[in-house]
């Protein structure tokens, strides 16, 4: 005899109790995911701006550490009388925008003059006073793909060696566009090189006589900012401008020209101090010069001449480098485009700049200052 049994499911009331459970747990999963993908993007962020801050003292503070020896390489005897506007440090600060700076380094074993009829800029041969001697030291020391600096008291012009060179060679034979010359760089509204305004030409303007200083670098950099179209800016680096004279516009960005080094500058700023008591402070080579001692012919002046007279012709104790780096969470930024209020920031003075409050946002920001004591050689030929 079968036995009927009696079949039976969920009732309405345990489906809804269990569906409601298990909404409560993919909310509960999902709310974490969240959470955790948000934790885990400021954490990199600050990271990143960690591994930038390192990066500004590798790169940018010990350029600034080895740079000028340029300047003492020219302020031997034959050299005195003139007015060299390059000493292997460059100012391009700014009022508005983040500041930037040309740094170099002369080679002690690679400094002679110009010879034969002189060299005019776009020459592809480059006439040496000392012959090229690798083995006892007694000539100069020059290799292809080396740069170099020609100075004359109205500018300075740097090359590129392009050919092989040899014992006893005194020409080289160098690239026909420059690495870089006094007065090129103008980025509007951001960087301008003003020696060409001050000693009244720019670099690749006129012949560089006989006898005008040569000296190999040891290195030629340009460290400027370029701002992105979504307004994030970056600190970028430039070996060789190749007579391109705005080296931040777009479709420039090749292996040796503005090349992206460290993201999210919010700012940079620039002190220059020098070796006289009491020392000075120069900050602005622009107009109006704000920052302790005024290098302009009166505070508030117009004419800066001075500044770079002074720059030129005296060596740099030290240079105060002021950074702001800042990155966003871009997942609680739809908080502030809501209206929503986020985290203002408290900007302290850097250099000319005043001290200003930032935006409200949902940004991280890392404030880093750094003086740098310039290694200088006293070298008499």
């Amino acid at each position: 005899m079968r036995t009927k049994q009696s079949i039976s499911g969920f009732t309405l009331l345990e489906a809804i109790t269990a569906s409601v459970i298990l909404l409560f747990i993919i909310i509960t999963i999902y709310t974490l995911v969240l959470e955790t993908e948000s934790t885990h993007v400021a954490e990199e962020n600050k990271l990143n701006m960690n591994q930038a801050a390192r990066a500004i003292d590798i790169i940018l503070c010990e350029n600034i550490r080895n740079a000028g020896s340029v300047l003492t390489l020219l302020r031997t005897p034959p050299f005195l009388q003139a007015a060299p506007p390059f000493t292997g440090i460059y100012p391009l600060n700014n009022n508005d925008f983040p500041d930037g700076i040309i740094l170099t380094s002369g080679d002690q074993e690679a400094v002679t003059k110009v010879a034969g009829g002189g060299f005019t800029p776009g020459d592809g041969v480059l006439t040496l006073e000392d012959s090229v001697d690798n083995l006892d030291g007694t000539g100069t020391v020059w290799a292809i793909n080396d740069i170099g600096i020609i100075v004359k008291t109205s500018g300075y012009y740097v090359f590129k060696v392009t050919g092989d060179v040899l014992m006893g060679d005194t020409t080289l034979t160098i690239r026909q566009t420059p690495v870089y010359y006094s007065g090129l760089l103008n980025v509007p509204g951001k960087y301008v090189d003003y020696t060409a305004t001050h000693l009244g030409t720019a670099g690749n303007v006129g012949t560089y006589s006989s006898g005008s200083p040569v000296i190999r670098l040891n290195y030629f950099n340009i460290f400027t900012v370029k701002a992105g179209k979504d307004g994030t800016k970056t600190l970028t680096l430039t070996t060789d401008t190749e007579g391109v004279a705005d080296i931040l516009a777009d479709g420039n960005e090749t292996a040796t020209r503005a090349v992206p080094i460290i993201p999210d500058i919010e700012d940079l700023q620039f002190e220059y101090i020098t070796k006289d008591e009491p020392a000075e402070f120069w900050a602005s080579t622009t107009t109006a010069a704000t920052s302790y001692a005024d290098p302009c012919a009166t505070p508030g002046g117009t004419d800066c001449s001075n500044f770079f007279q002074n720059f030129v012709n005296r060596n740099i104790a030290s240079i105060r480098v002021f950074a702001l780096l800042k990155t966003e969470d871009k997942h609680k930024r739809k908080n502030v485009d809501e209206g929503t209020v986020g985290q203002a920031y408290n900007k302290p003075r850097m250099g000319d700049v005043a001290a200003v409050k930032l935006g409200a946002g949902r940004f991280h920001y890392t404030y880093l200052t750094y003086e740098i004591f310039i290694r200088n050689y006293d070298i008499v030929f």
